[in-house]
């Protein structure tokens, strides 16, 4: 089998960056049974083991959010929107469009489009924009001012908080050779959960993933097959026992020429 990348990492690579940043601080998980037939799908077959920083208890990354919430005016435009100094929408003001419920996705979809740096990512409900920082900032954006300028319409704000860094989660190496591997200071291991044969690995990034389908291109996966020749990813031997300890020696990702 193939590797196989989740919407969302596509989605990642060709909008904001690299693999590495990607994938940094991520958790890689050893299963039981066969691939899904894409890393969209939910999980399947039983969890065997967790590969994490030297066995080490993860915690799982939080991005941190901040709001603009549209408050008034049925014209106008909102012209700038900035967190921590930076406008958001360097692309122009996004104009009044029939309501606020309306401006507000316009204004997401304008924050999405945008090339800021750093970068952030938006959703909005109703008239609150929510926007997020990238996987990789952890507690660095929590405190960032967001405020916005704005004509005839008004707004609220809510300043980024509430993240949280990744704890004993894996990197990576620079890229070399066209390949990205482990970084080589790191032991990548873990307890195994439970006893099986390992048919199948799904490396997660940094925040939380519930291993659902992900109809909504949210949760960045990595997925590959196991065996001991000839696989994504291979070990000296497939059989997994609880408790035992499970250590990778070597682990890398390689992007074809063409």
């Amino acid at each position: 089998m193939a590797l196989r990348l989740s919407t969302a990492l596509r989605n990642f690579l060709l909008a904001h960056g690299p693999c590495k940043l990607a994938l940094q601080n991520g958790v890689l998980k050893i299963y039981s049974g066969t691939q899904p037939t894409t890393a969209d799908d939910a999980v399947a077959g039983t969890l065997l083991v967790s590969i994490s920083k030297a066995s080490g208890s993860v915690t799982r990354e939080v991005l941190a959010t901040g709001t603009v919430t549209l408050t008034g005016g049925a014209s106008g435009s909102v012209d700038t929107v900035t967190v921590d100094g930076i406008n958001v929408i360097p692309q122009g003001a996004v104009t009044f469009n029939t309501s606020l419920t309306q401006t507000a996705t316009d204004l997401a979809a304008a924050i999405n489009k945008g090339l800021s740096s750093p970068e952030y990512t938006a959703t909005s409900s109703g008239a609150v924009v929510t926007i997020k920082a990238l996987p990789g900032t952890g507690t660095g954006a929590n405190g960032f001012v967001v405020t916005a300028t704005l004509t005839t319409i008004t707004a609220s704000y809510g300043n980024m908080a509430s993240g949280v860094a990744a704890v004993n989660g894996l990197s990576f190496e620079t890229a070399a050779s066209g390949a990205l591997a482990k970084n080589a200071s790191e032991t990548w291991s873990g307890s195994a959960a439970a006893t099986g044969t390992a048919g199948w690995f799904r490396f997660e990034g940094s925040v939380t993933d519930p291993g659902t389908t992900d109809s909504a291109a949210t949760y960045i996966r990595l997925d590959g097959s196991v065996a001991t020749s000839g696989a994504n990813l291979n070990m000296s031997s497939t059989s997994i026992t609880a408790a035992a300890t499970q250590t990778l020696s070597a682990f890398s990702i390689t992007q074809p020429a063409q």
